[in-house]
């Protein structure tokens, strides 16, 4: 799985009609660590604490290793820093889920949000245009962030 990784962090720019299956769910998770990256660095910055929770929201969601996950969250942060917008991410994780998945990952994303028990303005407004364009219906949008905004319920299904 490691040298898919890094196979994946070359490919992701040019995707191919024909990758494999493991390559496609390589893709999204690397997307999805992309987004969850871009939201700790919304608001002031990332502290230990949105970092810690998002390796074990990453780990959990997508069952990675150690290895995996140091791997992962390595190109994830290589590709925010490189990256020009989040339409490359979110096309991704649109086109490949339904909506009971991406209204899953949008709870992720809430909870990395809140993981300082605050909401900037600039975090709600990047939340807002993943919303949009995930195209998650307004209802499951809210419905996401108020789940998310309750402090026990953070690591929860």
């Amino acid at each position: 799985m490691l040298k898919s990784f890094k196979i994946l962090f070359d490919k992701v720019a040019t995707p191919s009609l024909h990758c494999d299956a493991t390559l496609q769910r390589h893709r999204l998770q690397l997307a999805t660590a992309v987004l969850m990256i871009e939201i700790m660095h919304a608001d002031s910055g990332a502290s230990a604490q949105e970092q810690q929770l998002v390796a074990e929201l990453l780990q959990r969601r997508f069952d990675l290793d150690a290895g995996e996950l140091t791997l992962l969250l390595e190109l994830a942060q290589q590709a925010q820093r490189d990256a020009h917008d989040l339409h490359s991410f979110t096309s991704k994780l649109h086109a490949a889920f339904e909506l009971p998945e991406k209204r899953r990952i949008m709870e992720m994303f809430w909870q990395v949000a809140y993981a300082d028990g605050q909401l900037g303005d600039h975090e709600h407004h990047l939340m807002r245009k993943l919303g949009d364009l995930l195209h998650i219906p307004h209802a499951d949008f809210i419905g996401s962030k108020l789940k998310a905004s309750r402090r026990d319920n953070v690591l929860a299904d």
